[in-house]
C-alpha cells in the first residue's frame, strides 16, 4: 500500500513568520511527518531550514533576537531598489543554514518567488537554495530584489502568498496551509445584523443605541491616532493584496487542513517578538487538533 504524503504549505507573513516553527514543533511532537516542504516568503526561509534539518539551528537564532540585534541587521539603503539590501540578515542566515544546494535537503523543498518582469511565479525545486530564499523573501519596495537568468525577482506571496499548488504539484496527497495573515481578528469588530422581528423592541434599541456609540467613539478615536508611515502604509497595502490574492486562490484550490496563527500584536518587522510567533503557531496546531490526529495514522 503507498504512503500517503503529506505536505507542508508555509505562507507568507514577516515577522510572524517565526509562528511556522511553532506548527512545525507541534506537529512533530503529535508524531506527524511531513514528506514535502513548499514555502513563500519568510516560509521559504523556514521551510529551508526544516527541509536541511537546521530547524533547532534557526529557532535558537531567532530566539536570541533583541530589538537593537534586529535593527544591526538591517542594512538601510536607497541604491539596490529597496530600503534594505538584506546582505547582513542573509549572510547571517548562511552561518545559521550553511547548506546551500536543494540536493542537501532531507525532503523535496520547493520556494515561491515572482518574476517582476512577466509577472509569473517561479517554483525553485532545484539549484541554489540560498537564492531561492533570498528571492521568495524580497518584498518588494522593503527589500532590494534578486538577479536571476536576466529578471530580477522579488517576494513570492506577490503571486502565490500560500503554496498549496506547489506542495501538490511536488506530490503531496495532503497537504496543510499554514496562513499568517488570516484577518480573523478583524471579524470580531463587525457589527451583527439587527433582528427587526424580535419581540423585544427595548433590547433592540438599547442594542442599536449600543453600536451608534461604538461607531462614534472609533471615529474620535482615529482622529486621535498619527497618520501612519510610509513603511506602514507599503507593508499593510501588501499584506491587504496578498490576503485577497490568498483567498481567491484557495478558493480553487483550498489546502486539505488550514492553521491559522493568531498574532496580531506582531507587526511586519517585530523580528524580536519570536517567542510569542512560536506559540501562537503551537497554539493554532491546538486548535486543530481533531483535524490533525487522523494523520498521525495515516504518516506512520
Amino acid at each position: 500500500m503507498r504512503k500517503v504524503k503529506i505536505g507542508l504549505a508555509l505562507g507568507s507573513g514577516a515577522a510572524r513568520g517565526w509562528s511556522h516553527i511553532g506548527v512545525i514543533n507541534a506537529l512533530q511532537r503529535l508524531g506527524i511527518e511531513i514528506d514535502i516542504v513548499a514555502g513563500c516568503s519568510i516560509g521559504s526561509l523556514v521551510g529551508a531550514a526544516y527541509s536541511c534539518g537546521k530547524l533547532p539551528e534557526l529557532e535558537t537564532w531567532v530566539r536570541s533576537f533583541s530589538y537593537w540585534d534586529v535593527l544591526r541587521l538591517m542594512d538601510f539603503s536607497w541604491q539596490r531598489g529597496g530600503l534594505l539590501r538584506g546582505e547582513r540578515v542573509f549572510n547571517r542566515f548562511r552561518q545559521v543554514m550553511p547548506l546551500s544546494e536543494f540536493s542537501n535537503c532531507q525532503m523535496p523543498f520547493g520556494a515561491v518567488a515572482t518574476n517582476l518582469s512577466t509577472g509569473r511565479e517561479i517554483w525553485f525545486t532545484e539549484g541554489d537554495l540560498h537564492l531561492a530564499v533570498r528571492a521568495s523573501c524580497s518584498m518588494p519596495g522593503l527589500m532590494a530584489p534578486v538577479p536571476h537568468n536576466g529578471y530580477w525577482l522579488v517576494d513570492g506571496g506577490v503571486v502565490n502568498p500560500i503554496p498549496v499548488s506547489l506542495t501538490r504539484a511536488m506530490g503531496a496527497d495532503i497537504v496543510i496551509a499554514v496562513d499568517l495573515q488570516h484577518d480573523a481578528h478583524l471579524m470580531q469588530h463587525e457589527l451583527m445584523p439587527v433582528n427587526t422581528h424580535s419581540e423585544d423592541a427595548g433590547l433592540e434599541e438599547l442594542a442599536w443605541h449600543e453600536r451608534l456609540r461604538e461607531r462614534i467613539s472609533r471615529a474620535t478615536a482615529r482622529k486621535l491616532v498619527a497618520a501612519p508611515t510610509a513603511l506602514e502604509i507599503m507593508t499593510t497595502s501588501i499584506q491587504v493584496l496578498e490576503n485577497r490574492l490568498k483567498r481567491n486562490r484557495m478558493a480553487g484550490d483550498p489546502p486539505d487542513i488550514l492553521i491559522q496563527p493568531f498574532c496580531p500584536q506582531i507587526s511586519t518587522l517585530d523580528f524580536h517578538r519570536a517567542e510569542a510567533a512560536i506559540t501562537a503557531g503551537a497554539q493554532a496546531v491546538e486548535k486543530k487538533m481533531d483535524e490533525l490526529l487522523p494523520l498521525v495514522r495515516a504518516s506512520a
